[in-house]
C-alpha cells in the first residue's frame, strides 16, 4: 500500500549493510538546470528491519519535528542546560559542573540523535578512579540533557535513564590535627610564602596561615571560608551570617571561637574575609595548590583542608558537645538540625558558649 503524499518513505539499500532500510521524507523540490523539479529529501533514519523503519516513520508522523533541531550538537544543548540549571548554584558549585563537562569532550559535536547509552557509559568508566561526586555530575549533566532533548522533540528514548555509576569506592581517610600542630601553625602565624610562584598571577609574602586556624576553631568548610563577605560579619555579636555554598543547613549562623576574633579582625578591609593582595578573591583550587599544599610540605605535615573540620567536630566532642547534638550541627552546618527555628539572642549565645569550650 503506497503512503499519503508527504508522509514519507521507506528504502532497502543495496549491499550487506548493518542497517539497510532508510527512512526519507520530502524536505522540498529544486528546480534543475534543465527545468525539471527535483525532490530534496531529508533522511530520518537507518534501521536493521522495515518493521522498526515503518515504527519511526509513524511516530515521526504522529508529533512531527524539526529535522535540523535533531542535529543541535551535545555541546550546544549543553549549554542551554547549564545556564538554566545552574543559574542559581554557587560559583563553586557551576566550576564543578564545568570541570565535569570537559570529560566528555568526544561528545561536544556529536548530535543529540547520534548519541546512545554506550557512549555516555564511556565517559563514566573511563573516570571512575575519580571520586564518586564527580560521576554524579557527570550523570546529572547527562540526565539535564536529555530531559531537555525529550522536551523538544529532538529524541524518543532517554538512554541518560539507563546509565551506572562505576567510579570506584573511595575510602578516604582524614588525619585530625593534633595539638603540637596547632602550635606549630600558632608559631608560624606570620610566615609567608608565594601564592602562585612561576605563574602569572605572582604574590609576594601572603599570610594565609590564619586561615587554617580560623577553620581549626570553627569547622567552616574551605569553600565557605573563601566566600565571606565582610558585611557578613559581626565582631560585637561575635558571629559571621553565613549564606551557605552547599545546603540549606549550611546557611546559618557561624559563632567565632574567642581565639580567632583577632585573625577576623585583623582581616575587616575590603569586600571579602580572603582576597590576595590586589584585592580578589581566592579560588578553592588556588588557596588548596598554591598555598594549603605548600604550607603542609613547608611545616612537613600531611592534612588536607577538610581535615581542619574533622578537627573540629573531633575537639568539640571531646569537649562535651557531642557530634550528634543539635548544636554542633547547627555550628557545622549538618542536616537534621532544626535550621527552621529562628536564631534568638539565646541561641546565638548557646552557640557562643559552645564553641569556646573547644581547646586545643
Amino acid at each position: 500500500m503506497k503512503n499519503p503524499n508527504g508522509y514519507g518513505g521507506i528504502s532497502k539499500l543495496p549491499g550487506n549493510r548493518r542497517k539497510p532500510y532508510r527512512v526519507r521524507l520530502t524536505a522540498g523540490w529544486q528546480k534543475h538546470d534543465n527545468g525539471k523539479l527535483l525532490q530534496k529529501y531529508h533522511t530520518l533514519g537507518y534501521y536493521t528491519s522495515r518493521r522498526a523503519a515503518l515504527i519511526a516513520l509513524a511516530d515521526y508522523n504522529k508529533r512531527p519535528y524539526d529535522l535540523n533541531q535533531q542535529q543541535l550538537t551535545f555541546s550546544k544543548l549543553y549549554e542551554q542546560w547549564y545556564d538554566k540549571h545552574t543559574a542559581r548554584l554557587s560559583k563553586s558549585s557551576r566550576n564543578s559542573f564545568a570541570a565535569a563537562w570537559k570529560k566528555c569532550s568526544d561528545l561536544f559535536e556529536q548530535p543529540i540523535s547520534k548519541i546512545k547509552k554506550s557512549h555516555m557509559q564511556a565517559v563514566l568508566d573511563r573516570n571512575q578512579h575519580l571520586s564518586p561526586s564527580v560521576q554524579t555530575r557527570l550523570k546529572t549533566i547527562f540526565r539535564g540533557i536529555f530531559r531537555l532533548a525529550l522536551e523538544n522533540d529532538l529524541i524518543s528514548v532517554d538512554y541518560s535513564s539507563y546509565l551506572e555509576k562505576t567510579a570506584a569506592v573511595s575510602q578516604t581517610t582524614r588525619s585530625i590535627f593534633t595539638r603540637s600542630e596547632i602550635r606549630q601553625l600558632w608559631q608560624n602565624l606570620d610566615l609567608a610564602l608565594p601564592l602562585a610562584d612561576g605563574s602569572r598571577h605572582h604574590y609576594t609574602d601572603i599570610c594565609l596561615v590564619d586561615t587554617v586556624l580560623i577553620m581549626l576553631y570553627s569547622g567552616i568548610r574551605i569553600g565557605e571560608l573563601l566566600e565571606i563577605q565582610i558585611a557578613h560579619i559581626d565582631l560585637k555579636k561575635q558571629i559571621i551570617d553565613l549564606h551557605g555554598t552547599k545546603t540549606k543547613a549550611a546557611r546559618r549562623i557561624l559563632p567565632l571561637h574567642k581565639d580567632i576574633l583577632p585573625l577576623i579582625a585583623a582581616r575587616m578591609h575590603g569586600t571579602y574575609l580572603i582576597e590576595t593582595p590586589n584585592g580578589h578573591k581566592l579560588t578553592y583550587d588556588t588557596y588548596k595548590k598554591r598555598f594549603f599544599e605548600l604550607l603542609m610540605a613547608k611545616l612537613k605535615l600531611q592534612h588536607k583542608p577538610h581535615d581542619c573540620r574533622h578537627t573540629f567536630i573531633s575537639g568539640m566532642d571531646t569537649c562535651g558537645v557531642s557530634a550528634g547534638s543539635v548544636i554542633l550541627k547547627r555550628i557545622v552546618g549538618h542536616a537534621n538540625a532544626d535550621i527552621t527555628e529562628s536564631y534568638t539572642h539565646k541561641n546565638i549565645r548557646q552557640l557562643l558558649n559552645a564553641v569556646n569550650q573547644l581547646k586545643y
